[in-house]
């Protein structure tokens, strides 16, 4: 047992390293590996058989022939880009050694067969299919003259293998992508299906409160005190506002952009309170990193309008070395008492350490001196990308 997954873990690390790899340096091994079983089968019999009269194929080996080799072997470089013409190539080049008398081993072209297979259009897999026997057969035929029946169904069955390899591959990866799109179609519809019956909701809630909240203050205009009507508007908002935030927060696909920070001082700005942001000019971040930091910058904002009685407040945006860098400073005089009550309720500065933590980052908030407030948030670039 203990074997078998072991047998199992190699075959995977072999599959992620060969993942790792660049589609060049794939398709270089390619090239390497055909070479290297043209030069390295011949040397081998010649080896195991350790007498002067070399097999067929060793006989002519020299320059020639081993340039011959590299030669065949060469457009297999191309196969991603080129897999039907780079194995014509190799094939072409090949029956050209075998015409000279060269006689290279059909390696690099049994490569080039699986690999065109594999990657080619649809379309063109009849031209593999009938010109892999043809070419087997051609060979054949100028080696070794008139075939026999048998040496034909042979010639033809070693013709077909590596492309019915390659055939095999080519279904197996077809399978796996239409079942990841089928996987995909089905988590959209679940989302549709979600964002319809949050819509519902969202239609429910803001109908049943502002419809609520209007009788109310139609009702407070006839009472002599509309104090008692004031105040259940007061908290029939309150809840509203609440359960639609939840029930919107869901529906959010874009991140926003830390270039909308400006907009968002501008919207919090009032006669009592002046917000400005400073936003150097940042590299391309990924949108995980946009999301995060507006998202903090935000949550610190509206504490400053929340607690702190601020006249000023300023936000700063930059890049550090491999961080980005968030500030947000006031000149407040609320307690800190009850901007730390924030963090303890699960909201406020927690909610905006555990948006850093995700991301690799951290934040830290406290009094500044000599008065006011700091929030001060850190996140890592290179784990924003992942």
């Amino acid at each position: 047992m203990a074997s078998g997954e072991s047998a199992t873990d190699m075959r995977m690390s072999a599959v992620r390293f060969w993942n790792r790899l660049s589609p060049w340096t794939r398709d270089a091994a390619l090239a390497v590996l055909a070479a290297g079983l043209t030069i390295g089968a011949p040397a081998l019999d010649f080896l195991i058989l350790g007498v002067n009269d070399p097999p067929i194929g060793m006989a002519q080996r020299g320059w020639p022939w081993l340039l011959m080799v590299l030669a065949a072997s060469a457009p297999l470089t191309l196969s991603r880009r080129f897999p039907l013409s780079s194995v014509i190539a190799t094939g072409m080049i090949t029956l050209v050694s075998v015409l000279i008398g060269q006689n290279l081993s059909p390696w690099p072209v049994m490569i080039g067969a699986y690999v065109a297979t594999y990657r080619c259009e649809r379309r063109r897999l009849p031209v593999l299919v009938v010109g892999a026997p043809v070419w087997m057969l051609t060979v054949a035929v100028i080696m070794s003259g008139a075939l026999r029946p048998s040496d034909v169904v042979y010639a033809i069955g070693f013709a077909l293998m590596p492309v019915s390899f390659g055939y095999a591959l080519r279904v197996q990866r077809d399978y796996a992508f239409q079942l990841q799109r089928l996987h995909i179609a089905e988590r959209q519809r679940a989302q549709a299906e979600e964002r319809a019956r949050i819509a519902r909701d969202v239609h429910d809630v803001a109908g049943h409160h502002l419809s609520a909240i209007r009788l109310r203050a139609m009702g407070g205009r006839r009472e002599a005190d509309g104090e008692d009507a004031l105040r259940t508007v007061a908290e029939l908002s309150a809840e509203a506002l609440s359960e639609i935030r939840g029930l919107i927060e869901v529906l959010r696909d874009d991140e926003p952009r830390l270039t909308e920070l400006p907009a968002l001082a501008t919207r919090l700005s009032c006669p009592g309170l002046t917000v400005t942001v400073k936003v150097s000019d940042l590299p391309e971040l990924p949108e995980r990193l946009h999301g995060c930091g507006y998202r903090i910058a935000q949550e610190a904002l509206t504490n400053v309008v929340r607690h702190s009685g601020a006249s000023t407040a300023e936000v700063s945006v930059r890049v550090a070395g491999t961080d980005l860098v968030i500030t947000v400073e006031d000149d407040g005089t609320g307690a800190d008492t009850v901007r730390e009550g924030c963090d303890r309720k699960g909201s406020g500065l927690r909610g905006m350490r555990e948006r850093a933590e995700q991301l690799g980052g951290s934040v830290v908030a406290g009094p500044r001196s000599p008065r006011g407030w700091l929030v001060h948030a850190t996140l890592p670039v290179k784990r924003g990308l992942g």
